[in-house]
């Protein structure tokens, strides 16, 4: 699959890499259908970000078809169009309980950062049922 990838301050690059696979049973892969450069992926370029180390798939928002999903995700099947939330929430630790998902212990902001991110042709999403959000048929992406 084609994925824009972070490859150092001021580098970029257009890089043919794997389909992610499932990690957990929580996880879902999603077919991109749109993706958006934010204000944070510049930050990034510009070496703003430590945390996000050259070889990162960049980007962390946008929307998709659910292509798979693991044992655990109970929200969620094969074919559902969804929004993919800049914010991967556990759902269950304390700040997310709060409501204070950015500061998950599990995830917070990690698509793009930590984890490799939504500028691709599939990502991996974790904790699927808490960080996804289902698209009503009829609207557009």
């Amino acid at each position: 699959m084609k994925a824009l990838v972070y490859r150092g301050i001021g580098k970029k690059a257009v890089e043919d890499r794997q389909k992610p696979e499932l990690q957990a049973s929580g996880d879902a892969i999603i077919k991109m259908a749109k993706t958006t450069i934010c204000g944070t992926d510049l930050h990034i370029l510009r070496g703003d970000l430590a945390s996000c180390e050259p070889g990162r798939i960049l980007g962390h928002e946008g929307t998709g078809v659910v292509d798979s999903v693991g044992l655990g995700v109970i929200a969620f099947k094969p074919g559902d169009r969804v929004l993919i939330s800049c914010i991967t929430s556990c759902g269950m630790c304390d700040y997310c309980r709060r409501g204070m998902y950015s500061h998950c212990v599990a995830g917070g902001w990690i698509l793009g950062n930590e984890i490799d991110g939504t500028q691709a042709e599939y990502v991996r999403i974790p904790y699927a049922d808490t960080s996804l959000y289902l698209i009503p048929k009829g609207e557009d992406d």
